[in-house]
């Protein structure tokens, strides 16, 4: 493990492939661990303090947010493509916004500004999946393996993720979102009826948005789906990360027992 952040001789808003020296040193080591301990104090506190807001003031919330995460989105993408097609020409399809983590955008303007079934659905994601890939994506944040702790690339990746599992777990604390097991069925719904729209996208442009081409980066399950790819079963890919989805959204189904323990002990 690295046991210090890389200090190279870069600035803030360079580019991955214009800082010198750096070979993501800053994954796995103590950079994922200052931001680790960092969000969890940060965001224990604003729990804590927000957990009495009423639903309107819950809603405001996911408005600002939810416009707050578009407009970094396009700011970074934005600074992406333009050093994108300086070196190559072209613009990076990789960053179109259609991987799991881009759905908060879509599902919180539903959420902040929507009504009815669509908003219920959007509401479940929120605190189901938009918590998992948050959590998951922040024990090992894949932004550190092109861009070191102290960068603009970073700092996106950090903020966005925080607010991903902030977001969902105020909507739990606040009693926003009721979660009963239904809302784990509502939110992987929502889930579904994106990736509707996504899986199709990948097969016929070969991208692994949502993981459902070639599950890239999940341990064992990838060298499966490559498997499955060698033997030309790879329509079988999306099955299976929807079955790994699927367990990755009941797992928050435990989330708010320890969050009433957590509010005993506070309001005690």
């Amino acid at each position: 493990m690295v046991i210090k952040l890389f200090r190279g001789n870069y600035n803030f808003f360079d580019y991955k492939y214009n800082i010198t020296n750096y070979t993501g040193q800053d994954y796995g080591g103590i950079a994922q661990y200052v931001y680790l301990i960092f969000s969890i104090i940060l965001m224990t506190i604003l729990l804590i303090s927000l957990r009495k807001l009423s639903k309107e003031k819950v809603n405001k919330i996911i408005k600002v947010v939810s416009i707050f995460l578009i407009i970094i989105y396009i700011v970074k993408t934005t600074w992406e493509s333009i050093y994108d097609i300086k070196l190559s020409g072209s613009f990076n399809t990789g960053l179109l916004p259609l991987d799991t983590c881009s759905i908060i955008m879509l599902a919180g303007i539903i959420s902040g500004f929507g009504k009815g079934k669509i908003k219920v659905l959007a509401d479940s994601w929120l605190s189901t999946g938009g918590v998992v890939g948050g959590v998951a994506t922040m024990l090992y944040l894949n932004a550190f393996k092109y861009y070191p702790f102290f960068s603009f690339g970073a700092f996106y990746s950090m903020i966005w993720h925080f607010l991903m599992v902030f977001l969902g777990l105020l909507l739990i604390v606040t009693n926003y979102v009721d979660i009963k097991y239904k809302t784990i069925l509502h939110g992987y719904l929502f889930h579904l009826l994106i990736s509707i729209f996504v899986i199709p996208i990948d097969f016929i442009y070969n991208f692994d948005f949502m993981l459902y081409l070639n599950l890239g980066g999940i341990p064992i399950f990838e060298d499966i789906a490559s498997h499955l790819t060698s033997i030309n079963m790879q329509i079988l890919n999306p099955c299976l990360m929807l079955v790994l989805y699927y367990i990755a959204f009941n797992i928050v189904f435990i989330i708010p027992l320890g969050i009433k323990k957590i509010k005993q002990i506070v309001n005690n």
